[in-house]
C-alpha cells in the first residue's frame, strides 16, 4: 500500500503544478482560479443557493459569502428570493456575468485544445478515459455501481476482441482459480475453433465495455439437435455485483428463447461457485460431473442444462 500512496501523492503534486499553469488569475481574467470556479458552478447550476454552492465546492461559508458579495458588487450575479421559501436567496448570473463566464470558458477551452495538440487521437482518448475513471473512483459517493452506469453493450466481434478475451481469461482464471497457463492454451483453442465456424446468423457473442475496453463477455453457439452452448461468460472483478453479469446472461438466454432452442447447456468447474449460483438462479440444473486433473488442479468438470423445450424457465 505504501507504493500506491506515494504514487497518488506524486500525481497530486504533478496535477497541482499542472493547474498552476493557469496562474493566480485564470487566463488573465478578472478573477482568481477559486473565484472563477465559483462562477462556473453558478452558471452550471443556476438558480442556485449559497448552501448548495457550499456543498458543491466544499468551501467555507464565510469565504463563499465574501465572494458572493464581491460578485454582487461587480454586478455579475443577482440574488432573488426563492418562490418556495422567501428566506432563501437564489443566485443567477446577470448578462454581464454570463458574458464574463462565456469569455472564461472560451479561453479555457482554447487552452485545453492547445495542450491536446501534442497528443494523438488515441492518446487523447486514453487521457479522457483515465480522467473519467479517476473522477468516478474519487467521488464521495463511489461504489462500483457508478462504473456500471457507464458500461456499454454490443453484439459481435471487432478486430482484436478475441485476443483481449483470451488475455482476460488467462489473467483472471490464473489469479482467482489458480489455473495454469495450460488453461490459456485451452481458451486459445476454443476461440480458434469458434472463429473457424463462426456463423453470425446462429452464433452470437455479446460484450460489455467500459471506456471502450472489454470488461465482460458471453456467447451462444448453435449446436446440433436444436441445442445451444453458453460459453465464455466472464465479468471483470471490478464490475461484479453491479448487474453487468445479469444483463449479459439475460441477453443470451432471451436470444435462446427467441431462437426456440430446446436446450441450452454449459460446461464449467466446481471452482466457479459464483457463476454457478447465477446459472442455477436462471434455471440451469446440474446434469453431469467428472473429476479431472487439468490446468494444474484437481477439479470437477460439470455440465448444466436449461430445458427450453416448453419455454417454461424464466431468467431470474
Amino acid at each position: 500500500m505504501k507504493r500506491e500512496i506515494e504514487q497518488i501523492r506524486s500525481f497530486n503534486r504533478f496535477y497541482t503544478n499542472h493547474l498552476g499553469l493557469l496562474n493566480e488569475h485564470i487566463l488573465n481574467g478578472p478573477y482568481s482560479l477559486a473565484e472563477a470556479r465559483i462562477l462556473f458552478e453558478i452558471g452550471l447550476h443556476q438558480p442556485v443557493t449559497a448552501q448548495q454552492l457550499t456543498s458543491l465546492l466544499g468551501l467555507d461559508k464565510g469565504y463563499l459569502s465574501k465572494i458572493i458579495k464581491m460578485f454582487t458588487s461587480d454586478r455579475v450575479i443577482v440574488r432573488t428570493s426563492s418562490e418556495e421559501d422567501s428566506r432563501v436567496y437564489e443566485i443567477s448570473l446577470t448578462s454581464e456575468g454570463s458574458k464574463i463566464l462565456s469569455e472564461l470558458q472560451g479561453k479555457s477551452d482554447q487552452q485545453i485544445a492547445d495542450f491536446l495538440k501534442r497528443l494523438s487521437g488515441d492518446e487523447v482518448d486514453m487521457l479522457v478515459n483515465s480522467m473519467k475513471t479517476v473522477e468516478n473512483l474519487l467521488s464521495a459517493d463511489y461504489s462500483n455501481k457508478i462504473l456500471s452506469h457507464q458500461v456499454n453493450y454490443r453484439e459481435g466481434l471487432k478486430p482484436g476482441d478475441v485476443g483481449y478475451l483470451i488475455y482476460l481469461h488467462g489473467v483472471l482464471y490464473a489469479r482467482e482459480s489458480g489455473y495454469s497457463q495450460e488453461f490459456e492454451g485451452y481458451v486459445v483453442k476454443t476461440f480458434y475453433e469458434f472463429l473457424e465456424h463462426y456463423d453470425t446468423g446462429k452464433d452470437k457473442i455479446w460484450l460489455a465495455t467500459y471506456n471502450e475496453q472489454i470488461i465482460g463477455c458471453i456467447a451462444i453457439l448453435a449446436k446440433p439437435n436444436n441445442e445451444a452452448q453458453l460459453r465464455w461468460f466472464l465479468v471483470h472483478p471490478v464490475f461484479r455485483g453491479t448487474g453487468v453479469g445479469k444483463h449479459l446472461l439475460s441477453t443470451a438466454l432471451t436470444y435462446c428463447r427467441q431462437q426456440q432452442f430446446n436446450n441450452v447447456y454449459l460446461l464449467t468447474t466446481d471452482v466457479q461457485q459464483r457463476a454457478i449460483a447465477m446459472y442455477m438462479k436462471a434455471g440451469f440444473m446440474p446434469s453431469a460431473s467428472v473429476e479431472q486433473k487439468q490446468w494444474g488442479k484437481t477439479l470437477h468438470e460439470e455440465r448444466y442444462d436449461l430445458d427450453l423445450s416448453e419455454n417454461k424457465n424464466k431468467v431470474a
